[in-house]
């Protein structure tokens, strides 16, 4: 389910998407409410507004959606999505960063979809300074392997002793 107040842009991404469409504010819950969200999968927040896409991802969350999609287009509000629960982000912000760090570091963009194979899962999560841990210490299944972080902007390899805080990205 996406949803849009642009009606023309609502028509171009129906005729490129297969899903539905909602046209309307998607953080006012009786919009919201009438695409039965026990029944959708995911609801996708993708306005050009942080501020309305953290609220409709709220309300979605609160209605029963299955999977709320937060997108943020400034890194502030990132932070604030973790201390409200909207695991599922989309920074075009961070995206971007990457793909160009990667290019100008001459390293080639792979999909990781044509390189993770069985039962591989790639996680991210931030830690507040308060809640730094070290690596060791964090509660993982013992088949879990933490391989680098992201701190300050560059990625280092990870160990037992490395200490999770607000700055880093496992």
């Amino acid at each position: 389910m996406l949803h849009e107040t642009d009606k023309a842009k609502m028509d171009k991404l129906s005729e490129e998407m297969d899903c539905s469409f909602l046209q309307g504010d998607g953080s006012w819950p009786d919009i919201l409410g009438e695409v039965n969200p026990e029944q959708t999968d995911f609801l996708f927040c993708l306005t050009d507004s942080n501020q309305a896409n953290v609220i409709a991802s709220l309300v979605g969350r609160s209605l029963g959606f299955k999977r709320v999609v937060t997108s943020i287009h400034d890194e502030q509000f990132e932070v604030i999505c973790h201390e409200l629960g909207l695991k599922d982000m989309i920074s075009l912000f961070r995206t971007i960063s990457r793909y160009l760090a990667d290019m100008i570091g001459g390293r080639e963009n792979v999909e990781l979809s044509t390189v993770l194979k069985n039962e591989v899962r790639i996680l991210t999560f931030t830690a507040k300074e308060k809640d730094a841990v070290l690596v060791k210490d964090l509660k993982l299944p013992v088949e879990t392997r933490v391989v680098c972080y992201y701190r300050e902007g560059k990625f280092a390899h990870a160990d037992e002793e490395t200490r999770c805080t607000q700055t880093t990205r496992l």
